[in-house]
C-alpha cells in the first residue's frame, strides 16, 4: 500500500509533468498556476502546497523534465555494449521528433534562455550540462578501451564539439530553419562521429 510520502511525491510529479507540458506547447511565461492545476485535475491551493509561488513550481519543472531525459536515456544506453552503437543511440534520442523528446528540447532551450537572464539558475544549468557532456565523454572513453574509436582522440575536445553540434542542429530544427530538419541533423551527427572517432579502415557499422 502506498504511504503518504508516496502520495506526495507522485501529486508533486504529476504537477511537474503537467508544468512541463505546459511549458512545452505555450513557453515558460506564459503559464499559469491555475492552468497547471486544471491539468492535474486538482485546485490551485494544491499546486501551491508544493510550490510557493509560480517561479518556483515553474523552475522545477525545469529541472524535472531534464532529469526524466536523463533517465530515459540511462535506460536506453544500459543495455548497448558497443560503444559505437550506443553512442549512434544518444544520437537518435537527442533528435527532436514530433513527441516527447521534441517537447523535452522545447523546455531545454527555455531553461537556456532563463538561466542567460537569471543567474541563479545558472548553477542548475550547468550542472546538467555538464552532465550532457560527461554522458558522451563515458561513451568516447568506452570505445577507445574497446577499441572501436581513436585511442588518441582528446576526448574533452570532441565532447565539446558534438555536444555543440547536436545543440545548434536542434535549435535550428525547433525554428525551422531551411535545410535543416531531424534527418539533415543525423547527417550531420553521424557523419561528425565517423570522421572525428571511427578508425581509417573500420567498418562504421550501423551508420
Amino acid at each position: 500500500m502506498p504511504t503518504q510520502l508516496d502520495l506526495e511525491e507522485r501529486r508533486r510529479a504529476a504537477i511537474l509533468d503537467a508544468a512541463g507540458t505546459l511549458i512545452a506547447e505555450r513557453g515558460y511565461h506564459a503559464v499559469r498556476i491555475a492552468d497547471v492545476a486544471r491539468l492535474v485535475g486538482t485546485s490551485t491551493g494544491a499546486v501551491h502546497y508544493y510550490f510557493p509561488g509560480k517561479n518556483d513550481v515553474l523552475t522545477a519543472a525545469l529541472r524535472h523534465s531534464v532529469e526524466r531525459a536523463f533517465e530515459r536515456q540511462s535506460a536506453a544506453l544500459a543495455g548497448i555494449d558497443d560503444a559505437h552503437q550506443r553512442l549512434l543511440k544518444l544520437i537518435d534520442m537527442q533528435l527532436p521528433r514530433v513527441g516527447g523528446v521534441r517537447d523535452e528540447w522545447s523546455v531545454w532551450i527555455q531553461f537556456w534562455a532563463e538561466a542567460t537572464i537569471h543567474p541563479e539558475l545558472r548553477p542548475v544549468h550547468n550542472q546538467f550540462y555538464a552532465r550532457w557532456q560527461e554522458t558522451v565523454a563515458r561513451i568516447v572513453r568506452r570505445g577507445q578501451r574497446q577499441g572501436v574509436f581513436h585511442a588518441e582522440v582528446d576526448v574533452d575536445g570532441v565532447t565539446r564539439r558534438l555536444t555543440a553540434l547536436t545543440d545548434g542542429a536542434a535549435i535550428q530544427v525547433l525554428t525551422g530553419a531551411p535545410g535543416m530538419t531531424v534527418t539533415v541533423m543525423r547527417e550531420l551527427l553521424v557523419e561528425f562521429v565517423r570522421r572525428e572517432l571511427i578508425p581509417p579502415g573500420t567498418d562504421p557499422a550501423g551508420n
